[in-house]
């Protein structure tokens, strides 16, 4: 038996005569809805029971081993069998199956109804055609034109100049440099010593100085004189509903005709008809371990270079999963293109290992 991402019952070599039994490995599948002859003679019989109770006990030795591999003691702290300079870890097995294929009755023997149609003939039969009822005019609306004064204008007002405003121009006096005080060298009434040249200055003011502009003052305001104009009027026509639309009712009775009609007169019949039963063949999957942790053998931190993250990369993308680019970075777009190559060809998950770069065709020392 080999077991990688599922298990397929296959014969090695040490099992010759099941593989001359059961065929060809089936791979897993949707159910195979192929439909055998529905008349299965003895023989045929026969031979799908031996490849039943065949299977069974494939399926049986499977599961043992399974047993004994989940029943045994927790996974140890160092892998056994480890080789030196190897890295090693903990690395999620995925759930081990094998296919089955077994023959069924998918519909047990029947009777095939066959209907004699009945015998029918005309008759004349008189049929309403539309009961009475009530039917509604619509009578349009009638208008008439009527004559309204509408405001087009409305009134308003404006101010008129009388007499312009009056201005004079004067001159006034505007301060340009204000007065200051300054010390110069020399003696005076306040006299002091410079502490930094031991001179002696007194203090010294100087006057402001002045400048006359010219500017222009109102002497009297403008005057002015407001304006009404009147309103503007129009006589307009516009039309107008005299009599609105409404509606008359009027009684109209119903109307029969007479036709042609099809009754029976001998009424039908079932004959049955047996029909043999229909088997098929029917593929599944039948699961004969849990998933479980197990040492799996890494690439070391040493062994981890560029050029075979590179390698890895180039692999996955030629196989259709998305790395995000192949730039020599173990990133996440990467680790997610490896965990579901490994999903997809049943391989532990959780990190690179050796086994993924084994599938790739990527030789961990060529990496190097």
């Amino acid at each position: 038996m080999e077991l990688k991402g599922m298990l397929r019952v296959c014969s090695k070599p040490a099992v010759i005569g099941l593989g001359v039994l059961l065929g060809a490995c089936v791979p897993v599948s949707t159910p195979n809805t192929a439909q055998i002859p529905p008349e299965y003679t003895a023989k045929e019989g026969r031979i799908s029971s031996l490849e039943s109770a065949l299977a069974d006990a494939m399926i049986e030795i499977e599961k043992m081993k399974a047993r004994t591999v989940s029943s045994g003691d927790e996974l140890p702290a160092i892998p056994p069998n480890a080789e030196t300079g190897r890295c090693y870890a903990r690395m999620l097995l995925p759930p081990a199956y094998v296919d089955r294929v077994e023959t069924r009755m998918v519909k047990e023997a029947s009777e095939r109804l066959e209907t004699v149609p009945a015998s029918f003939a005309w008759f004349d039969e008189q049929v309403l055609v539309s009961e009475e009822h009530v039917r509604l005019t619509v009578v349009p609306a009638t208008y008439k034109w009527l004559e309204e004064r509408t405001e087009v204008l409305p009134a308003r007002s404006q101010q008129v100049l009388l007499t312009p405003a009056e201005y004079k121009t004067v001159m006034e006096e505007v301060i340009v440099t204000p007065e200051e005080l300054v010390w110069q060298p020399g003696r005076g009434e306040i006299e002091k010593i410079d502490e930094e040249s031991g001179e002696i200055v007194h203090q010294r003011r100087i006057p402001a100085k002045y400048k006359q502009i010219s500017k222009q003052v109102l002497v009297a305001p403008a005057q002015y004189r407001k304006e009404v104009t009147p309103p503007v009027y129009e006589t307009l026509r516009k039309r107008v509903v005299d009599v609105p639309e409404h509606t008359i009712e009027e009684l109209v009775p119903a109307k029969y005709k007479t036709v042609k009609v099809q009754r029976e007169t001998v009424p039908s019949r079932e004959v049955r008809h047996p029909i043999a039963p229909v088997y098929k063949r029917f593929t599944y999957r039948e699961k004969v371990a849990d998933a479980r942790l197990d040492w799996r053998m890494i690439p070391c931190e040493r062994e981890l270079s560029k050029e075979l993250v590179y390698s890895v990369q180039r692999a996955l993308r030629a196989k259709g999963y998305d790395t995000g680019g192949v730039d020599g970075v173990l990133g996440k777009y990467t680790l997610a293109a490896i965990h579901d190559f490994q999903k997809s060809q049943g391989l532990a998950t959780g990190r690179l290992s050796v086994e993924v770069l084994e599938t790739l065709g990527i030789p961990l020392l060529a990496a190097q």
